[in-house]
């Protein structure tokens, strides 16, 4: 987050996206925001137009996917003498609702462990497999996933709990919902499941202001359904939607990269995206065959440092598909280089990034659908400001999907 111009200087689109809404009979507003096109500062500036515009900023609700991006937003609206009714996390104004409601809960904190012992105890045989992975969605099947489901909601119900997926669910059932807020701004729409769509709509707002890029949807795992992003028109009637196409985080050569990147998806919105830096090098992809993780790692730290024009290694962020992958890296990483994963890099920004772990079965991982992984791909180069890098590897005739469109677009050095 944090990408654009100043909101003093929006470009023609961002002034369109923030003004539109209030100005025309629309129900609802979809502006669908590319990567470092300014999203926040049009959010921002679209909740002072609707003040300007009469709509009162206590009727106002801000929904995000993180307490982090709640924080940014109500510090920049306080900066404005601009305060909302709420600004904060969908789960955290269900759970207010429902307080407010009179309901007495308490939230179950951990499902995925009550649901690995009940496992357990039907399959003895399962005793050895991590709670980790029988807490996977789709580790249930058949007679077990229907016969946990009778049970998880008569465990509920007898301990007067509510899980953290069953909180919206409930609270979108709550009566007396409509009017409740007069405008309705959903930022990161394209993380949003199916009940938190249902949980939105039934607030029934005069006005919905939602934004958000299904190139970045990458939170399956979490129920999100990017169809809802892409199907926007067909949820709320009496809707629009406006592209946000300029870059202004990325260097050229990243954005044209990302650009060709999502369309190894099958299923996208249509969309180019517009750099407004000027180019920086070109992006690298430092390849080896036959190697593991740990000594991909070594000849990569070892190469870079033989290299010259290239940043520093301390000013690196290291950007990873899988916690295993950031563990082994942080255990023999340079001091100060920076590692962590593409889900938790989502809405921040580098100047200098490399993407490790371009593998078969790592990336694009085994265990997710392919689009989405493209989108995870998508969003790790779209992080780096000024220098982009990869390191992939291949295991005798095994190789990820990603490499021949990276040796195809990128310098390629060999490790």
């Amino acid at each position: 987050m944090g990408s654009g111009p100043p909101q003093s200087r929006l470009n023609s689109r961002q002034l369109d996206a923030a003004t539109r809404l209030w100005s025309t009979p629309l129900k609802a507003l979809q502006v669908v925001a590319g990567a470092g096109s300014g999203k926040t500062s049009t959010l921002i500036a679209a909740v002072e137009e609707a003040a300007r515009q009469n709509f009162q900023p206590q009727r106002m609700a801000i929904l995000t996917f993180s307490r982090r991006a709640a924080h940014e937003l109500r510090d920049r609206l306080e900066v404005k003498n601009i305060r909302v009714g709420y600004c904060g996390t969908i789960h955290a104004l269900a759970y207010r609702l429902l307080k407010d409601s009179g309901r007495t809960f308490s939230i179950l904190k951990d499902s995925a462990a009550l649901r690995a012992s009940w496992l357990r105890q039907r399959h003895p045989h399962f005793e050895h497999l991590p709670t980790r992975v029988l807490a996977r969605r789709e580790f249930l099947t058949g007679d077990d996933a229907s016969e946990w489901n009778t049970f998880f909601e008569s465990y509920l119900f007898e301990h007067a709990l509510l899980d953290f997926d069953s909180l919206v669910t409930a609270a979108t059932r709550l009566p007396g919902l409509t009017g409740r807020f007069e405008t309705v701004f959903v930022d990161e729409f394209q993380d949003t499941s199916p009940d938190q769509a249902d949980f939105i709509r039934s607030l029934n707002a005069a006005k919905y202001f939602v934004v958000g890029d299904d190139w970045q949807s990458i939170y399956a795992f979490r129920g999100a359904d990017v169809s809802l992003t892409r199907n926007f028109k067909s949820l709320f009637a009496g809707s629009d939607r406006v592209f946000l196409l300029h870059n202004y985080r990325s260097a050229r050569h990243i954005v044209k990269l990302g650009n060709r990147a999502i369309r190894l998806s099958g299923d996208f919105v249509k969309k180019r995206l517009k750099a407004t830096r000027s180019s920086a090098a070109k992006p690298v992809f430092f390849f080896a065959r036959a190697e593991t993780a740990g000594a991909v790692w070594q000849k990569f730290l070892n190469k870079y440092l033989s290299l010259n024009k290239l940043p520093a290694m301390a000013d690196l962020t290291v950007l990873v598909r899988t916690n295993a992958l950031r563990r082994l890296i942080e255990a023999e990483a340079p001091e100060g280089l920076q590692v962590m994963t593409i889900h938790k890099s989502k809405g921040l920004e580098f100047d200098n990034v490399i993407v490790f772990g371009i593998a078969e079965n790592s990336m694009p991982h085994r265990d997710n659908v392919y689009d989405e992984e493209v989108r995870l791909l998508y969003v790790a180069m779209t992080r780096a400001r000024h220098f982009l890098g990869f390191v992939g590897w291949e295991n005798g005739q095994s190789r990820s999907k990603f490499i021949p469109f990276l040796m195809r677009h990128c310098r390629l050095i060999y490790l």
